[in-house]
């Protein structure tokens, strides 16, 4: 069982953190290069919109898979106490849940507000805001992986 918990744990981060460097090096500069203001800032929000469901989905998995890994998992297989790199991906994981929290709620939400009013400018400073979130995020779901493989 524990397996398959690892098993659902890494794949959620995988949707999330893959998901997040498409984004980031594919969609992003492409919509930059092809499309224009409203059209790109539309555009924008479907894609979040559908991908953020996803990510929804991604964090409860990974939220429900690692609380029992980091519990009750570590005894199940032996372990005598969790290991630093364990600590150091739970804490990350929360604080990218956090950002992620923002991103949407803050950044998305007002995306939104400010396409359906056509309120370009703002729509602007949203997507800029929620960039700015994602590489944060992307960044700290690399630290994550790294510091549980190397710690």
């Amino acid at each position: 069982m524990i397996t398959f918990i690892k098993l659902l744990h890494l794949a959620a981060g995988i949707v999330w953190l893959g998901g997040m460097a498409f984004m980031l090096f594919a969609l992003r500069p492409a919509l930059l290069a092809q499309l224009e203001g409203a059209a790109r800032l539309s555009f924008l929000a479907q894609v979040l919109q559908r991908f953020f469901a996803i990510v929804l989905g991604a964090i409860a998995v990974l939220l429900l898979s690692g609380l029992h890994l980091y519990g009750a998992g570590a005894k199940a297989v032996g372990m005598p106490s969790i290991p630093l790199g364990w600590h150091l991906m739970f804490g990350l994981g929360i604080t990218m849940m956090l950002v992620f929290g923002h991103i949407y709620f803050a950044g998305f939400k007002g995306l939104k507000r400010a396409v359906d009013a056509a309120n370009w400018p703002t729509a602007a400073a949203k997507a800029g805001q929620i960039h700015k979130l994602v590489v944060l995020n992307f960044i700290l779901g690399c630290a994550a992986v790294a510091a549980v493989r190397l710690l």
